[in-house]
């Protein structure tokens, strides 16, 4: 009478395993430490599947911080954000509403603290700036209203005033003030928006329209995913790899801007990330003196220490201002693992 239970239960299980992909997961991990040649593999594979663990909840987080209204959704299996593909039109150009410097860095501000906006590379977040145009409200006017779906509907950010955010047949659920953007879910998703947006006090916010919320967030990520596999492809090392595995690494990358002088990595820490220079130059220096040539476009570095269970082996500063492609720990094994020997020997020949 067991064998049917045990024999569906292994069924189950197997069904369960490929679902989620784990086998290949669980073979990374062991394949990490195994490079490592680690004393202890069991701290090594449970911090590989700890990293898995926090790339899906801080997607899921990104989902539900910007949901026209929080708590509308339970937590449940991840989603694209980005979910449908958008044709970019030819004779479409971004609009550009001048601004000074003191509502530029106030947009600036607002999209560092939004985990769906500080995902823009420099240019795309510059670009959206400048097609925010300024609104008005008076006390007591409708936003937004719950139900209302359209090729009308924009993306706001508060700028002044406080603003009401209520649910049918629940009422007041928040309140928005200075710096809360609301609204760019329901444009994504092309859904019908979740809750109803009413002016308390007269009221100032940006303003993006719908159409060119998904030229510039949908359509350009489209374009910068191709000028990255452009990027990667004039890299030696990465230069073998098929189109699709360049396309699969290019939608992990994270593009950050450094100024001149700012440390990327510093000696003796924990290292996490790995990084691939599209701009500007980083020196390397162990103890504050340069230990090797200095590193410009299309050079990588933070390798070694995603390699090995070792500290970070020295500190990399920028010497100019720098745009550089960051691709965490989990990823990089899973995506760049089979060319870490390639890898690490190009690196030290350019370094030497």
């Amino acid at each position: 009478k067991k064998r049917p239970i045990m024999g569906e239960h292994l069924a189950n299980v197997k069904a369960y395993i490929a679902k989620f992909d784990l086998e290949r997961e669980l073979s990374n991990a062991v394949n990490l430490a195994i490079k490592e040649d680690a004393p202890d593999p069991y701290r090594v594979i449970i911090d590989y599947l700890k990293d898995l663990t926090q790339e899906e909840e801080d997607e899921d987080d990104i989902i539900e911080e910007h949901m026209d209204m929080p708590a509308m959704k339970p937590r449940g299996k991840r989603e694209q954000v980005m979910a449908t593909k958008f044709e970019v039109p030819t004779d479409w150009t971004a609009p550009d509403h001048p601004k000074g410097d003191e509502e530029v860095n106030f947009l600036k501000e607002v999209f560092a603290a939004n985990r769906l906006m500080k995902s823009l590379s420099p240019s795309d977040r510059d670009t959206l700036i400048k097609a925010f145009k300024k609104v008005s409200f008076e006390t007591g006017a409708q936003i937004i209203k719950q139900g209302d779906k359209g090729d009308n509907m924009e993306f706001y950010v508060l700028e002044s005033g406080q603003a009401d955010i209520s649910l049918e047949g629940k009422g007041t659920v928040m309140k928005a003030t200075r710096g809360i953007a609301f609204g760019e879910l329901a444009l994504l998703h092309n859904a019908p928006r979740a809750a109803t947006v009413t002016a308390e006090e007269p009221m100032t916010a940006y303003a993006l329209d719908m159409i060119s919320f998904k030229m510039i967030l949908m359509g350009k990520s489209q374009q910068d995913t191709a000028d990255y596999i452009a990027f990667l492809k004039a890299i030696p090392v990465l230069a073998s790899q098929d189109e699709g595995s360049l396309q699969t690494i290019s939608g992990s990358l994270k593009e950050v801007e450094y100024p001149e002088g700012k440390n990327v990595i510093v000696e003796g820490e924990e290292g996490n990330n790995f990084y691939i220079i599209r701009s500007g130059e980083v020196k390397c220096t162990k103890g504050g003196v340069e230990v090797s040539a200095r590193l410009g476009k299309g050079d990588f570095f933070g390798e070694l220490a995603l390699l090995s269970s070792d500290k970070r082996a020295a500190t990399v500063t920028t010497t100019a201002a720098s745009s550089i492609l960051m691709l965490g720990r989990s990823e990089f094994v899973r995506l760049l693992g089979p060319l870490s020997a390639e890898m690490a020997s190009a690196a030290a020949a350019k370094r030497s």
